[in-house]
């Protein structure tokens, strides 16, 4: 049934509405222009290299045309003196992808098990005089004549499958027209249309037929009264029908008689006599034995085939037969008794249309019945508890303040902080790694760890994926959005296990779904943060164990450049940060950045001189230290920063003890803090400065207020796999364990955490509520079960 949209033919420029240029992508010299032949807009594909000049659709090469039609006709016209390639990709009924090419850069036929070459051989019109030779000959190949044709080309991709490579046509996947031609249209249907014929001619000569139908107006070529088509177009048919031997080569059908017709007409001493070319041995053999091979059985007379299935139920004695379309029909006794059934096509159910007796003639082809389900679909993810992918260091607010981004698994979640509405972006198949947003918020980046890493690129106020890309790396572990959206940066590990960064250009994501990559480099330093800045998106800074490199893309090559640590070289650094700001008067390359170690020293480096400018520890508040007179800047219990925001005032930091700290430029005292449960992971500033938003490696999310000092949690998660969960139905709870040893209870309206028991020297394994009592039983792997 999917096929029946698709009858009686398929405008396929019209139905992917490919001005538009959302289902399918141009490359390279493309360009509309009025055709004074035609009276129309064609498109035409120019370039020296057709690899790179191009029309394809669909857009991207995971999608499908799903064109089913018999028949693939292409309205062209090769530009004269020049090459043009054209691809078309079929899938065949055992799920193979098979390429069809056919260019006049093909010298002669080539074929694979996925891939068959058609060299084509170029007409010129019919004001030029030309030598013609005969088949397999290689006067007709290379660059078009000087004067060409539109020409109609019909491909039959039933008979090109079954002939060449014993396989059965399913549908066309995907049409690439490479430089250099004029295109009109494509079209893809199961008749066999007849070129020069209009629908009122047909009617008056009765060749109306399902055999001969007349071309679709739409995909007619323009022909004024009393001129032949012939004398103006060209029409080829592959495979021709008068022959149904393979072919070496795509060519016109009256290549022969168009060279004596032109050899009548002109003078004996201008005559051109046809060459003949000597073919090698080899060859010969070879096509011999395609021949012979494939050359189909001569025609017998129809002879009637008997099924061997076993005929219906209530039909005695009956003869089935099968017509030339494949179609069984049953052949009933005087006697008998049919009904005939029809599929309702509203309710899809079968119905008794009429009753008969004698020579009834059924069709015995049975539909399959099927009720859609409803609601489509049953399920719809309505929330999600929990928070951190592959790793807990990324979260982000949006430019408005209203929402936070994370990713929980292999699904991003942009949470609202008024009502803890969730939207999600889902599509990775592995866990989300790393995530980036652009300044103004309108696009999402996110990136999956594993061996098939992939980036994605989401319009965020929709949810759309706009594009999707490889990474060429193992195990993306960070991206980074310039401020603008013009360039997305990326890290990861390539198969040898170095360090590899990429840029891609994303300044057409957008409008045309497109990314492309700018440069990439390979390090063998270490990697663990790297950010591009707000004021230049050429200018990128990365940190990692003992280095601190400045980065920069110029001229389409990525260059870096490390900054001199002197005796502070042997650092295990953890996140940077460029300043923030923007002052009209201040040269961007006299800007601060910012980085901090795990020792809980603060860097501040000078981006024009690539040279530290200060270095200041932290250190933990007195009261909070046994050793406070051991302490000196190089010894003593410093404070082991995870990451770090900076904003026009204050710099915020997140250590493994658990401390969200909040601190001016100067770093001289700590103007605030707030204590979690475990390493604060994660920190970033909403673009108004006043809230802070933390992660910790626990999988809690938390918001902290900078004007009423207040703190809120806004998720609480398990930190390691779900064995088990329980549901209270009278005070709709939700009770989980976790192999990270712990039971908790949540409210299943606001999936808040209620309540939290650990187990630190058991591990639960299962949960149960009672069904009378508001009570629960939690069994561990040891063999205990405890009642709550």
């Amino acid at each position: 049934m999917s096929h029946l949209w698709q009858h009686p033919y398929v405008n396929v420029f019209k139905h992917f509405n490919l001005q538009s240029w959302k289902k399918s992508t141009k490359e390279g010299e493309v360009s509309t222009v009025m055709d004074k032949t035609l009276k129309c807009t064609v498109y035409r594909v120019t370039g020296s290299i057709p690899a790179g000049n191009y029309i394809q659709l669909p857009k991207a090469q995971s999608q499908s045309l799903g064109l089913t039609g018999r028949y693939f006709y292409l309205l062209f016209k090769p530009i004269p003196t020049k090459y043009f390639v054209v691809h078309i990709d079929v899938a065949t009924q055992d799920n193979l992808i098979v390429r069809i090419s056919f260019s006049n850069l093909f010298k002669e036929f080539k074929s694979t098990s996925t891939w068959l070459q058609f060299p084509f051989l170029c007409n010129a019109s019919r004001g030029s005089v030309q030598a013609y030779a005969s088949v397999g000959s290689k006067d007709h190949s290379g660059p078009a004549p000087m004067s060409t044709r539109w020409t109609v080309l019909c491909l039959d991709m039933n008979y090109i499958l079954s002939m060449y490579l014993n396989r059965k046509f399913s549908y066309i996947k995907n049409v690439k027209l490479c430089a250099n031609m004029l295109v009109k249209n494509m079209c893809t249907s199961d008749l066999l249309y007849e070129v020069g014929l209009t629908f009122e001619q047909a009617k008056k000569a009765g060749r109306v037929s399902h055999d001969v139908t007349p071309m679709p107006r739409d995909l007619a070529f323009p022909l004024l009264k009393g001129d032949k088509w012939d004398d103006l177009y060209d029409m080829i048919r592959f495979p021709n029908e008068g022959s149904r031997k393979p072919f070496d080569s795509i060519q016109f059908e009256n290549i022969e008689n168009s060279a004596v017709s032109e050899e009548s007409s002109i003078n004996s001493s201008q005559r051109v006599v046809p060459k003949k070319v000597d073919v090698s041995k080899c060859v010969s053999e070879r096509i011999s034995l395609i021949h012979n091979m494939t050359q189909p059985r001569q025609k017998a007379m129809k002879r009637i085939q008997v099924t061997k299935e076993l005929p219906m139920i209530g039909v005695d004695d009956v003869d089935i037969h099968r017509d030339d379309e494949g179609e069984i029909h049953v052949f009933a006794h005087p006697t008998d008794d049919v009904v005939i059934h029809q599929d309702d096509r509203i309710t899809g159910e079968s119905v008794n249309v009429e009753k008969v007796r004698g020579t009834a003639h059924v069709p015995a082809t049975r539909k399959s019945n099927y009720t859609a389900l409803e609601p489509d679909p049953i399920l719809k993810l309505r929330r999600i508890v929990g928070f951190g992918g592959a790793t807990f260091k990324d979260a982000l607010w949006s430019v408005d303040g209203s929402t936070v981004v994370y990713p929980c698994h292999a699904v991003v979640v942009a949470m609202k902080v008024s009502n803890g509405h969730q939207r999600f972006f889902i599509g990775h198949t592995d866990k989300v790694s790393c995530i980036s947003m652009t300044g103004n918020s309108t696009m999402l980046a996110s990136g999956q760890t594993g061996n098939l890493s992939v980036v994605r690129v989401w319009k965020f106020n929709t949810g759309d994926c706009l594009a999707m890309c490889k990474t060429h790396v193992h195990s993306l572990h960070c991206l980074s959005f310039a401020h603008k959206g013009n360039m997305l940066c990326g890290v990861g590990k390539d198969s040898q296990g170095k360090n590899m960064v990429v840029i891609w250009n994303t300044s057409k994501v957008m409008k045309n779904r497109e990314i492309t990559v700018t440069a990439k480099a390979h390090t063998d330093v270490d990697i663990v943060r790297l950010r591009v800045s707000a004021f230049d998106d050429t200018r990128m800074v990365s940190c990692g164990r003992d280095n601190v490199r400045l980065w920069r893309v110029k001229e389409g090559q990525l260059r870096s450049a490390p900054v001199n640590l002197g005796e502070h070289h042997s650092m295990e650094f953890t996140d940077v940060a460029f300043e923030a700001g923007y002052h009209a008067d201040k040269d961007p390359s006299d800007r601060l950045v910012y980085a901090c170690s795990r020792s809980g020293h603060i860097f501040e480096i000078e981006l024009q001189k690539v040279a530290i400018r200060h270095v200041r520890r932290l250190l933990p508040n007195a009261s909070k230290s046994k050793d406070k007179d051991k302490q000196t800047f190089r010894s003593g219990p410093g404070i082991g920063l995870n990451c770090m925001s900076v904003n026009e005032t204050f710099c915020v930091t997140g250590s493994d003890d658990g401390y969200l700290r909040l601190w001016p430029l100067d770093f001289a005292h700590v103007y605030l803090e707030a204590e979690h449960e475990g390493p604060v992971t994660s920190a970033d500033f909403s673009s108004d400065g006043l809230h802070i938003l933390a992660g910790t490696a626990t999988g809690n999310l938390g918001m902290l207020d900078v004007t009423t000092r207040s703190y809120t949690t806004m998720m609480r998660s398990h930190t390691g796999r779900i064995t088990g969960v329980a549901v209270d139905p009278y005070r709709k709870h939700l009770a989980t364990v976790s192999e990270d040893h712990t039971i908790r209870v949540w409210d299943s309206e606001t999936l808040q955490q209620l309540y939290d028991f650990s187990a630190p020297s058991e591990c639960p394994c299962t949960i149960s509520y009672h069904p009378s009592r508001q009570i629960f039983a939690c069994g561990f792997e040891n063999g205990i079960v405890r009642v709550f």
